[in-house]
Protein backbone atom coordinates (compact mmCIF):
# COMPACT_ATOMS: atom_id res chain seq x y z
CA UNK A 1 0.00 0.00 0.00
CA UNK A 2 1.44 3.59 -1.23
CA UNK A 3 1.84 6.28 1.53
CA UNK A 4 -1.55 8.01 2.50
CA UNK A 5 -2.27 11.44 2.08
CA UNK A 6 -3.13 12.63 5.44
CA UNK A 7 -5.46 15.54 5.51
CA UNK A 8 -6.76 15.16 8.88
CA UNK A 9 -6.08 13.84 12.45
CA UNK A 10 -9.17 12.75 14.39
CA UNK A 11 -8.98 12.42 18.30
CA UNK A 12 -10.79 9.09 19.74
CA UNK A 13 -11.58 7.46 22.66
CA UNK A 14 -13.18 4.06 22.91
CA UNK A 15 -14.74 2.75 25.94
CA UNK A 16 -14.96 -1.12 26.34
CA UNK A 17 -17.31 -3.70 25.00
CA UNK A 18 -17.84 -5.35 27.82
CA UNK A 19 -18.47 -3.44 30.70
CA UNK A 20 -18.86 -4.81 34.39
CA UNK A 21 -22.41 -3.70 35.70
CA UNK A 22 -19.99 -1.63 38.59
CA UNK A 23 -18.23 -0.85 35.62
CA UNK A 24 -15.07 -1.76 37.76
CA UNK A 25 -12.59 -5.08 37.09
CA UNK A 26 -11.59 -6.69 39.47
CA UNK A 27 -9.32 -10.10 39.29
CA UNK A 28 -11.07 -11.28 42.19
CA UNK A 29 -14.32 -9.81 41.54
CA UNK A 30 -14.27 -12.59 38.32
CA UNK A 31 -14.20 -9.73 35.73
CA UNK A 32 -10.82 -9.90 34.55
CA UNK A 33 -10.75 -9.30 30.81
CA UNK A 34 -11.06 -6.37 28.90
CA UNK A 35 -12.02 -5.77 25.75
CA UNK A 36 -11.66 -2.70 23.34
CA UNK A 37 -12.96 -2.49 19.65
CA UNK A 38 -11.56 -0.21 17.47
CA UNK A 39 -14.17 -0.55 14.70
CA UNK A 40 -13.47 -1.03 10.95
CA UNK A 41 -13.27 2.46 8.76
CA UNK A 42 -11.82 4.01 6.18
CA UNK A 43 -8.80 5.88 7.96
CA UNK A 44 -5.19 4.81 9.55
CA UNK A 45 -4.69 4.74 12.97
CA UNK A 46 -1.33 6.37 14.70
CA UNK A 47 0.13 3.51 16.65
CA UNK A 48 2.69 5.67 18.81
CA UNK A 49 -0.81 7.75 19.71
CA UNK A 50 -2.59 4.68 21.33
CA UNK A 51 -3.16 4.98 25.24
CA UNK A 52 -5.11 3.01 27.87
CA UNK A 53 -6.57 5.30 30.03
CA UNK A 54 -8.30 4.38 33.62
CA UNK A 55 -8.04 4.01 37.16
CA UNK A 56 -6.51 1.98 39.69
CA UNK A 57 -7.01 0.84 43.10
CA UNK A 58 -5.01 -1.59 45.48
CA UNK A 59 -7.03 -2.31 48.68
CA UNK A 60 -6.34 -4.46 51.02
CA UNK A 61 -8.29 -7.82 52.15
CA UNK A 62 -10.47 -6.00 53.92
CA UNK A 63 -11.28 -3.62 50.60
CA UNK A 64 -10.35 -0.23 51.88
CA UNK A 65 -7.37 1.48 50.59
CA UNK A 66 -3.52 0.81 52.21
CA UNK A 67 -1.63 3.24 54.34
CA UNK A 68 -1.06 5.84 51.85
CA UNK A 69 2.42 6.19 53.64
CA UNK A 70 2.78 2.63 54.02
CA UNK A 71 6.55 2.49 54.78
CA UNK A 72 6.22 4.78 57.28
CA UNK A 73 5.75 4.09 60.97
CA UNK A 74 4.26 0.86 63.38
CA UNK A 75 1.46 -0.66 61.86
CA UNK A 76 1.68 0.54 58.17
CA UNK A 77 0.45 -1.31 55.69
CA UNK A 78 3.41 -2.28 53.02
CA UNK A 79 1.61 -3.32 49.53
CA UNK A 80 3.95 -3.04 46.63
CA UNK A 81 3.80 -2.85 42.73
CA UNK A 82 6.62 -3.62 40.69
CA UNK A 83 8.56 -0.16 40.88
CA UNK A 84 10.05 -0.75 37.56
CA UNK A 85 6.34 -1.88 36.09
CA UNK A 86 4.03 0.05 37.57
CA UNK A 87 0.40 -0.53 35.81
CA UNK A 88 2.55 -2.19 33.35
CA UNK A 89 1.94 -5.22 35.83
CA UNK A 90 -1.31 -5.69 35.66
CA UNK A 91 -1.53 -7.12 32.45
CA UNK A 92 -0.90 -11.07 32.37
CA UNK A 93 -1.73 -11.42 28.66
CA UNK A 94 -2.45 -8.60 25.76
CA UNK A 95 -3.79 -9.82 22.81
CA UNK A 96 -4.43 -7.97 19.27
CA UNK A 97 -6.32 -9.80 16.56
CA UNK A 98 -8.96 -8.28 13.74
CA UNK A 99 -12.74 -6.98 14.76
CA UNK A 100 -14.01 -8.57 11.96
CA UNK A 101 -12.77 -11.64 11.19
CA UNK A 102 -11.40 -12.30 14.95
CA UNK A 103 -8.10 -13.31 13.09
CA UNK A 104 -5.22 -13.27 15.85
CA UNK A 105 -2.50 -10.54 15.01
CA UNK A 106 -0.59 -10.64 17.89
CA UNK A 107 -0.70 -12.21 21.05
CA UNK A 108 2.07 -11.94 23.85
CA UNK A 109 1.43 -13.86 27.24
CA UNK A 110 3.09 -12.87 30.67
CA UNK A 111 3.52 -9.59 28.89
CA UNK A 112 4.19 -7.62 32.41
CA UNK A 113 7.70 -9.60 32.29
CA UNK A 114 8.50 -8.64 28.79
CA UNK A 115 7.45 -5.01 29.80
CA UNK A 116 9.79 -4.63 32.87
CA UNK A 117 12.96 -6.01 30.45
CA UNK A 118 12.11 -3.61 27.68
CA UNK A 119 11.73 -0.30 29.99
CA UNK A 120 14.46 -1.34 32.32
CA UNK A 121 16.63 -1.44 29.10
CA UNK A 122 15.42 1.33 27.11
CA UNK A 123 14.78 4.11 30.15
CA UNK A 124 16.87 5.59 32.91
CA UNK A 125 16.54 6.12 35.91
CA UNK A 126 15.43 10.05 34.98
CA UNK A 127 13.30 8.50 32.81
CA UNK A 128 11.30 6.57 35.39
CA UNK A 129 11.17 9.32 38.39
CA UNK A 130 9.55 11.82 35.52
CA UNK A 131 7.48 10.55 32.57
CA UNK A 132 7.04 7.21 33.86
CA UNK A 133 5.91 7.56 37.62
CA UNK A 134 3.52 10.42 35.62
CA UNK A 135 1.75 7.92 33.10
CA UNK A 136 2.51 4.73 34.65
CA UNK A 137 3.30 4.86 38.67
CA UNK A 138 6.74 3.23 37.68
CA UNK A 139 10.00 4.78 39.01
CA UNK A 140 12.28 2.48 39.87
CA UNK A 141 12.82 3.52 43.18
CA UNK A 142 10.33 1.44 45.59
CA UNK A 143 9.64 3.89 48.73
CA UNK A 144 8.31 6.50 45.72
CA UNK A 145 6.39 3.61 43.84
CA UNK A 146 4.51 2.32 47.63
CA UNK A 147 4.02 6.60 48.26
CA UNK A 148 1.78 6.80 44.58
CA UNK A 149 -0.94 3.68 45.63
CA UNK A 150 -2.54 5.37 48.78
CA UNK A 151 -5.07 6.59 46.69
CA UNK A 152 -7.27 5.80 43.58
CA UNK A 153 -4.69 6.77 40.60
CA UNK A 154 -5.70 7.42 36.97
CA UNK A 155 -3.10 5.96 34.46
CA UNK A 156 -2.26 6.36 30.85
CA UNK A 157 -0.19 4.06 29.49
CA UNK A 158 0.77 2.85 26.00
CA UNK A 159 0.92 -0.60 24.88
CA UNK A 160 4.27 -2.19 24.32
CA UNK A 161 3.07 -4.27 21.43
CA UNK A 162 5.08 -5.02 18.20
CA UNK A 163 2.06 -3.82 15.95
CA UNK A 164 1.45 -1.01 18.12
CA UNK A 165 5.31 0.18 18.21
CA UNK A 166 5.85 0.50 14.64
CA UNK A 167 6.12 3.50 13.48
CA UNK A 168 3.98 3.14 9.89
CA UNK A 169 0.15 4.14 10.11
CA UNK A 170 -1.97 0.60 10.23
CA UNK A 171 -5.30 0.86 7.88
CA UNK A 172 -8.51 -0.09 9.71
CA UNK A 173 -10.33 -0.75 6.55
CA UNK A 174 -11.14 -3.75 4.92
CA UNK A 175 -7.97 -3.21 3.10
CA UNK A 176 -5.99 -3.77 6.24
CA UNK A 177 -6.55 -5.37 9.31
CA UNK A 178 -10.49 -4.41 9.31
CA UNK A 179 -10.56 -3.40 12.66
CA UNK A 180 -8.63 -4.24 15.29
CA UNK A 181 -10.25 -5.61 18.73
CA UNK A 182 -7.71 -5.45 21.65
CA UNK A 183 -8.12 -8.09 24.93
CA UNK A 184 -6.46 -7.38 27.99
CA UNK A 185 -6.23 -10.25 30.60
CA UNK A 186 -5.64 -9.22 34.51
CA UNK A 187 -2.75 -10.80 36.03
CA UNK A 188 -3.49 -12.63 39.20
CA UNK A 189 -3.29 -10.34 42.79
CA UNK A 190 -0.86 -12.83 44.24
CA UNK A 191 1.46 -12.16 40.60
CA UNK A 192 0.83 -8.27 41.02
CA UNK A 193 0.95 -7.58 44.50
CA UNK A 194 3.97 -8.01 47.04
CA UNK A 195 4.97 -6.81 50.52
CA UNK A 196 4.56 -7.77 54.35
CA UNK A 197 0.94 -6.66 54.49
CA UNK A 198 0.01 -7.93 50.74
CA UNK A 199 -0.93 -11.65 51.87
CA UNK A 200 -2.77 -10.43 55.58
CA UNK A 201 -6.47 -11.93 55.42
CA UNK A 202 -7.33 -13.26 51.83
CA UNK A 203 -5.09 -11.01 50.45
CA UNK A 204 -4.70 -7.71 48.88
CA UNK A 205 -6.46 -6.99 45.78
CA UNK A 206 -6.63 -4.48 42.34
CA UNK A 207 -9.56 -2.91 41.05
CA UNK A 208 -9.21 -1.07 37.74
CA UNK A 209 -12.15 1.12 36.42
CA UNK A 210 -12.84 3.73 33.64
CA UNK A 211 -11.02 2.60 31.27
CA UNK A 212 -10.81 3.75 27.72
CA UNK A 213 -8.71 3.58 24.88
CA UNK A 214 -7.59 6.99 23.09
CA UNK A 215 -5.59 8.07 20.18
CA UNK A 216 -5.54 9.68 16.53
CA UNK A 217 -7.32 8.47 13.39
CA UNK A 218 -5.10 9.72 10.63
CA UNK A 219 -7.78 10.94 7.54
CA UNK A 220 -6.81 10.48 3.67
CA UNK A 221 -7.66 12.52 1.20
CA UNK A 222 -10.75 11.66 -1.09
CA UNK A 223 -8.36 8.98 -3.31
CA UNK A 224 -7.00 7.62 -0.12
CA UNK A 225 -10.71 7.20 1.39
CA UNK A 226 -11.60 5.51 -1.89
CA UNK A 227 -8.93 3.21 -1.94
CA UNK A 228 -9.67 2.04 1.57
CA UNK A 229 -12.79 1.21 0.94
CA UNK A 230 -12.76 -1.03 -2.16
CA UNK A 231 -11.91 -4.36 -1.46
CA UNK A 232 -8.75 -5.39 -2.90
CA UNK A 233 -5.05 -7.39 -2.53
CA UNK A 234 -2.22 -6.13 -0.92
CA UNK A 235 -0.14 -7.10 1.88
CA UNK A 236 1.54 -4.95 4.74
CA UNK A 237 4.30 -5.56 7.52
CA UNK A 238 4.80 -5.50 11.38
CA UNK A 239 6.78 -6.58 14.02
CA UNK A 240 5.10 -8.59 16.84
CA UNK A 241 6.23 -10.49 20.17
CA UNK A 242 4.95 -13.70 21.02
CA UNK A 243 6.02 -16.17 24.07
CA UNK A 244 7.32 -19.36 25.53
CA UNK A 245 7.41 -20.67 28.70
CA UNK A 246 10.30 -23.60 30.14
CA UNK A 247 11.96 -24.38 33.56
CA UNK A 248 15.77 -24.66 33.83
CA UNK A 249 17.36 -26.87 36.30
CA UNK A 250 20.65 -27.84 35.83
CA UNK A 251 24.17 -26.93 35.22
CA UNK A 252 24.63 -27.36 31.91
CA UNK A 253 21.38 -27.17 30.12
CA UNK A 254 20.53 -26.95 26.26
CA UNK A 255 17.07 -25.93 26.02
CA UNK A 256 15.35 -26.04 22.69
CA UNK A 257 12.91 -24.40 21.07
CA UNK A 258 10.51 -24.56 17.82
CA UNK A 259 9.74 -21.00 16.79
CA UNK A 260 8.04 -21.81 13.61
CA UNK A 261 8.71 -18.28 12.42
CA UNK A 262 10.80 -17.07 9.31
CA UNK A 263 11.42 -14.03 10.01
CA UNK A 264 12.65 -13.63 13.83
CA UNK A 265 14.48 -10.29 14.60
CA UNK A 266 15.73 -11.42 18.09
CA UNK A 267 14.97 -13.53 21.16
CA UNK A 268 15.75 -12.85 25.00
CA UNK A 269 15.17 -14.90 27.80
CA UNK A 270 14.73 -13.69 31.57
CA UNK A 271 14.37 -16.15 34.51
CA UNK A 272 12.78 -16.22 37.73
CA UNK A 273 12.96 -18.99 40.83
CA UNK A 274 9.91 -21.21 39.99
CA UNK A 275 8.03 -20.04 43.34
CA UNK A 276 8.16 -16.73 43.07
CA UNK A 277 5.48 -16.15 40.79
CA UNK A 278 2.37 -15.98 42.04
CA UNK A 279 2.86 -15.16 45.32
CA UNK A 280 2.19 -12.30 47.90
CA UNK A 281 5.46 -13.22 49.41
CA UNK A 282 7.66 -12.26 46.04
CA UNK A 283 8.18 -10.13 43.38
CA UNK A 284 6.88 -11.68 40.62
CA UNK A 285 8.13 -9.90 37.54
CA UNK A 286 12.08 -9.47 39.13
CA UNK A 287 14.21 -9.81 36.59
CA UNK A 288 17.20 -11.14 38.15
CA UNK A 289 20.02 -13.69 37.62
CA UNK A 290 19.42 -17.20 38.29
CA UNK A 291 19.69 -18.62 41.52
CA UNK A 292 20.31 -21.66 43.76
CA UNK A 293 18.44 -22.48 47.00
CA UNK A 294 20.04 -22.70 50.41
CA UNK A 295 21.01 -25.56 52.28
CA UNK A 296 17.32 -26.88 52.97
CA UNK A 297 15.99 -26.09 49.46
CA UNK A 298 13.86 -23.32 51.12
CA UNK A 299 14.98 -20.00 49.97
CA UNK A 300 16.26 -19.25 46.59
CA UNK A 301 19.00 -16.87 48.04
CA UNK A 302 22.60 -17.90 46.41
CA UNK A 303 23.14 -16.31 43.12
CA UNK A 304 24.51 -18.63 39.97
CA UNK A 305 27.60 -18.02 39.01
CA UNK A 306 27.45 -18.13 35.07
CA UNK A 307 30.04 -19.92 33.10
CA UNK A 308 29.18 -19.70 29.48
CA UNK A 309 26.61 -19.39 27.20
CA UNK A 310 26.01 -20.12 23.13
CA UNK A 311 23.22 -20.21 20.99
CA UNK A 312 22.53 -21.85 17.87
CA UNK A 313 20.16 -23.04 15.10
CA UNK A 314 19.71 -26.41 14.03
CA UNK A 315 22.97 -27.30 15.95
CA UNK A 316 24.85 -24.63 14.26
CA UNK A 317 26.39 -21.84 16.02
CA UNK A 318 23.67 -18.48 15.68
CA UNK A 319 24.40 -14.83 15.51
CA UNK A 320 28.06 -15.15 17.54
CA UNK A 321 30.50 -17.60 16.39
CA UNK A 322 31.87 -18.04 19.21
CA UNK A 323 30.53 -19.12 23.10
CA UNK A 324 29.75 -16.03 25.76
CA UNK A 325 32.63 -17.05 28.34
CA UNK A 326 31.81 -14.85 31.09
CA UNK A 327 32.77 -16.85 34.53
CA UNK A 328 35.24 -14.55 35.60
CA UNK A 329 32.86 -11.78 36.11
CA UNK A 330 30.35 -13.93 36.93
CA UNK A 331 32.16 -15.50 39.76
CA UNK A 332 33.45 -12.30 41.09
CA UNK A 333 30.08 -10.27 41.21
CA UNK A 334 30.38 -8.19 38.09
CA UNK A 335 28.58 -7.42 35.54
CA UNK A 336 28.68 -10.37 32.43
CA UNK A 337 29.72 -7.73 30.06
CA UNK A 338 29.96 -10.25 26.67
CA UNK A 339 26.01 -11.24 27.98
CA UNK A 340 24.71 -7.68 29.33
CA UNK A 341 25.81 -6.04 25.23
CA UNK A 342 24.10 -8.72 23.29
CA UNK A 343 20.83 -8.81 25.40
CA UNK A 344 20.55 -5.16 25.39
CA UNK A 345 20.95 -5.48 22.17
CA UNK A 346 17.98 -7.61 21.54
CA UNK A 347 15.94 -4.98 22.59
CA UNK A 348 17.38 -1.73 20.50
CA UNK A 349 21.26 -1.16 18.83
CA UNK A 350 23.48 -1.10 21.63
CA UNK A 351 25.80 1.43 19.83
CA UNK A 352 22.39 3.76 20.43
CA UNK A 353 21.46 3.20 23.89
CA UNK A 354 21.75 5.60 25.82
CA UNK A 355 19.29 5.22 28.36
CA UNK A 356 18.66 1.82 30.42
CA UNK A 357 19.26 0.84 33.78
CA UNK A 358 21.80 -1.50 33.27
CA UNK A 359 24.34 0.73 34.84
CA UNK A 360 27.48 -0.36 37.30
CA UNK A 361 25.85 2.05 40.13
CA UNK A 362 22.17 0.41 39.74
CA UNK A 363 24.08 -3.56 40.18
CA UNK A 364 25.53 -3.22 43.92
CA UNK A 365 28.51 -4.64 42.24
CA UNK A 366 29.60 -7.72 44.62
CA UNK A 367 27.21 -6.72 47.55
CA UNK A 368 29.10 -4.03 49.11
CA UNK A 369 29.18 -1.16 47.26
CA UNK A 370 26.70 1.72 48.70
CA UNK A 371 23.38 2.34 46.70
CA UNK A 372 22.61 5.42 45.45
CA UNK A 373 20.68 8.06 47.53
CA UNK A 374 22.07 5.92 50.60
CA UNK A 375 21.57 7.11 54.16
CA UNK A 376 24.48 6.29 55.53
CA UNK A 377 23.83 7.25 58.81
CA UNK A 378 21.75 3.93 59.34
CA UNK A 379 22.48 0.26 58.64
CA UNK A 380 22.84 -1.24 55.27
CA UNK A 381 21.15 -4.27 54.79
CA UNK A 382 20.02 -5.96 51.41
CA UNK A 383 17.78 -3.56 48.97
CA UNK A 384 16.78 -1.95 52.62
CA UNK A 385 18.19 1.89 53.64
CA UNK A 386 16.78 3.64 56.79
CA UNK A 387 14.10 1.61 56.68
CA UNK A 388 12.86 2.33 53.26
CA UNK A 389 12.88 -0.35 50.30
CA UNK A 390 14.70 0.33 47.54
CA UNK A 391 15.11 -1.51 44.56
CA UNK A 392 18.47 0.77 42.67
CA UNK A 393 20.52 -2.46 42.70
CA UNK A 394 17.85 -4.58 41.53
CA UNK A 395 19.48 -5.68 38.23
CA UNK A 396 18.27 -6.64 34.90
CA UNK A 397 19.71 -9.61 33.83
CA UNK A 398 19.24 -11.69 31.09
CA UNK A 399 20.11 -13.62 27.93
CA UNK A 400 19.82 -12.21 24.59
CA UNK A 401 20.55 -12.27 21.01
CA UNK A 402 19.56 -9.91 18.19
CA UNK A 403 19.61 -12.12 14.93
CA UNK A 404 19.85 -9.13 12.49
CA UNK A 405 20.68 -5.99 12.59
CA UNK A 406 22.01 -5.03 9.30
CA UNK A 407 18.86 -5.94 7.16
CA UNK A 408 16.00 -6.04 9.62
CA UNK A 409 14.44 -9.09 7.85
CA UNK A 410 15.46 -11.65 10.51
CA UNK A 411 16.57 -15.51 10.29
CA UNK A 412 14.23 -18.27 9.61
CA UNK A 413 13.25 -20.85 11.61
CA UNK A 414 10.62 -22.79 9.71
CA UNK A 415 12.09 -26.14 9.84
CA UNK A 416 14.59 -25.42 12.08
CA UNK A 417 15.57 -25.58 15.99
CA UNK A 418 16.41 -22.69 17.77
CA UNK A 419 18.78 -22.95 20.83
CA UNK A 420 20.12 -21.98 24.29
CA UNK A 421 23.30 -23.87 26.09
CA UNK A 422 23.51 -22.28 29.73
CA UNK A 423 26.40 -23.72 31.28
CA UNK A 424 26.49 -22.56 34.95
CA UNK A 425 26.48 -23.45 38.75
CA UNK A 426 23.05 -24.34 38.92
CA UNK A 427 22.92 -27.12 41.24
CA UNK A 428 20.05 -29.43 39.95
CA UNK A 429 17.74 -28.81 43.01
CA UNK A 430 16.28 -25.21 42.57
CA UNK A 431 14.57 -25.12 39.14
CA UNK A 432 13.84 -21.69 38.03
CA UNK A 433 11.11 -20.57 35.32
CA UNK A 434 12.23 -19.17 31.96
CA UNK A 435 10.49 -16.79 30.00
CA UNK A 436 11.28 -16.89 26.48
CA UNK A 437 10.60 -13.50 24.10
CA UNK A 438 10.63 -13.86 20.47
CA UNK A 439 10.07 -10.45 18.02
CA UNK A 440 9.55 -11.57 14.58
CA UNK A 441 8.32 -9.78 11.58
CA UNK A 442 5.14 -10.97 9.97
CA UNK A 443 3.21 -10.25 6.51
CA UNK A 444 -1.03 -9.58 6.54
CA UNK A 445 -2.03 -10.17 3.56
CA UNK A 446 -5.45 -9.12 3.01
CA UNK A 447 -7.89 -9.79 -0.07
CA UNK A 448 -11.64 -9.54 -1.11
CA UNK A 449 -11.51 -13.03 0.91
CA UNK A 450 -10.57 -11.52 4.03
CA UNK A 451 -7.10 -11.56 5.67
CA UNK A 452 -4.36 -14.17 6.49
CA UNK A 453 -0.94 -13.35 8.41
CA UNK A 454 2.45 -14.95 7.27
CA UNK A 455 4.67 -15.41 9.90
Amino acid sequence: MSSPNIVNVEKFEILPSNPPSNNTYSFRGGNPTITLTVPSQAKFLRPSSVRLNGTIRVQTSAGVLGDSNNLRGAGASVIELNSRLGVHSLWKNVILSSEATNQSLESIRNYGRLVCSLLSSTHSPDDFMSEKSNVSLATAVQGASDNLIGNEVRFSIPLYCGMLMGGNPLPLSVNGVNGLTLDLELASDSQVLKGANASDGSGAFIQVKDVSLSGDYLVPDDKGVQALSVPGSGAFSYNSYSSLYSVINSGDATQTYNLAKSNVLSVIHTFIPVSHSNSYAQDGFSNGELLNTDANGANYDTPVVLKKVSFSRGGVKLGLDYELDVENNSNEGLAETQLNINYLNAFAPYNRLSRLLNQNALLGLGGADPLPYQDTSAPLTENKQNGVSVDENVRNFGVGLALDRVSDMGVNFKGQTYSTRIQSSLDGKSPNSVFTYVKSKNVLMYSPNGIMVQN
